[in-house]
């Protein structure tokens, strides 16, 4: 069985187990950097969970992919950013796009008008996924950064995964 859904606090397990099956590029390209399997989990026991979601896609019960959203720290916070993880025997297989969309939408719903995604320049999945929506692009020494502006009304595309997100719901 498959479907989408936020992480609980108690669920990060889950996260963590998730993140450590990440092959090395998957791993790198979520991270953007090398990580050890330490630094994951000291990662995931470091998360403030105050300022952070996370939508995950599960795939029997086991977590295969995650949209990890982190707020800024005001009050009401108006920007995000957002990382994605996918596990190499899932990729390109649209999870990816799908947590996007389902990440957009919640941010928009909780009122935060631009969203961050840093990536690799390597990193070419990220880099398309983020242009279906409206952003602006920018490169420096290797890292791309990405501001998407949640409030801004989807692109057609975007709008395509919407309606796909909307079947794999009703169905």
């Amino acid at each position: 069985m498959k479907s989408y859904r936020p992480l609980f606090r108690r669920e990060v397990s889950q996260y963590r187990d998730h993140l450590l099956r990440l092959d090395e590029d998957s791993r790198t390209a979520r991270f953007a950097a090398h990580v050890s399997e330490s630094t994951i989990q000291r990662y995931c026991t470091s998360i403030d969970w105050h300022c952070t979601k996370v939508i995950g896609y599960f795939q029997d019960a086991l977590l295969r992919g995650a949209a990890e959203i982190r707020y800024d720290s005001a009050p009401s916070p108006t920007n995000a950013e957002l990382a994605f993880s996918v596990e190499r025997q899932f990729q390109n297989s649209r999870i990816g796009s799908n947590l996007m969309s389902r990440a957009l939408i919640f941010l928009r719903n909780q009122g935060i008008t631009k969203v961050h995604v840093v990536c690799l320049l390597s990193n070419r999945r990220m880099r398309t996924m983020a242009t279906r929506y409206r952003s602006e692009v920018a490169i420096s020494y290797g890292d791309v950064y990405i501001t998407i502006d949640a409030i801004s009304d989807y692109t057609p595309k975007a709008i395509e995964e919407l309606a796909d997100h909307m079947a794999d719901i009703l169905c």
